[in-house]
Formats: C-alpha cells, structure tokens, sequence
C-alpha cells in the first residue's frame, strides 16, 4: 500500500502567466507553438503563403482582417461574437466569416487540407490564420516532441483488444 503525500503537497498547481508577447514571425525564433506556413488561394485564384498557428485551444478558426481583404475575399455576416484572448475580454461585435482554400505542405511533399470557413479577426498581424479547434476535432493527429503533427488513420486491420490501431498517413514539420 502506498502513503498518500501529506496535505500541502497534494493541493492544486497553479499557473502563472506574465507574458504572452513572445510570438514573433522569426522561423529562427524557437517556440513551444506550433505553426507551419500554409498554402491559401486568393480570391482569384493565385496562392500565397499564409504564417499559420495550431491553436486546439481557439474555438474556431481565424484569419487576420488585413490579410483576409489582401486576399480578396468575400465577407459574410455569421451573427456577433465574443472573443477572449490570452485573459482579455473584448466587447461584442458582429462576426464575419471568409471561406479560405488552404494546405499545409507534408514532410514527403503531400499536403493537409485546412480548408474552412474562418472568423475575421484583427490578429495584430502576428499570424495570418490560426487553425482552431473545429478543425483539430475532425481531424485525427498527434504532435511529437520534435514539433512534428502526425495526422492519422485508422487501420483496422491492427486490431488490439478489439480497438483499431490509427497509424500515420502525413507528417508535418513545423517551423
């Protein structure tokens, strides 16, 4: 049987955080996110590339209002919102969406589909779209400790104690 640790040592943790202003579009900067640069259409066909965050913790996806409007793409009113981002509570505004073609390039050269409807969203310019977590709950994947998203599929025919086996079909380095 083993003891249980006294009281004081059981409590919670807390965490603190004082700074959140360590994101920076250097691809030499070495950070805990995850973020790629994606492949986005305008809205004429061309492409350009996008600085991308994985974010599992945004609700939805997101896209930068001036990076959105140099793209060309059409608005479309979707209600009103309220965001709160890294503590801060903004007030209600109405939201818009932008249907964004994009994809994120594999390891072996394939590519992730990040095709979605993102919310406008003044983003400081520090990323041009954030991935949110509509798309990482309908997609099923991994992230390793080299900072490389596995995305994953089921193969049935591995499996253990009557549970399929998911086995990596695209890797996805990121920067």
């Amino acid at each position: 049987m083993t003891e249980r640790p006294p009281t004081r040592e059981r409590e919670a943790a807390r965490l603190y955080l004082t700074n959140l202003n360590v994101i920076r579009k250097n691809i030499n900067d070495k950070s805990d996110l995850l973020h790629f640069y994606a492949k986005v259409q305008t809205s004429r066909s061309k492409t350009r590339s996008a600085y991308t965050l994985m974010d599992p913790g945004a609700s939805y996806c997101y896209i930068d209002t001036t990076y959105a409007r140099q793209l060309g793409l059409s608005f479309r009113h979707a209600g009103r919102m309220i965001i709160v981002t890294a503590g801060a509570k903004h007030p209600p505004k109405d939201r818009y969406q932008v249907w964004l073609n994009g994809c994120i390039r594999g390891r072996m050269g394939n590519y992730a589909d990040v095709t979605s409807w993102y919310t406008v969203f003044d983003l400081k310019c520090t990323y041009n779209i954030i991935v949110g977590k509509n798309w990482h709950s309908r997609t099923r994947h991994l992230v390793d400790s080299d900072n490389v998203m596995h995305l994953l599929d089921v193969d049935w025919s591995l499996l253990t104690d009557s549970r399929p086996a998911f086995v990596p079909r695209l890797s996805l380095k990121g920067l």
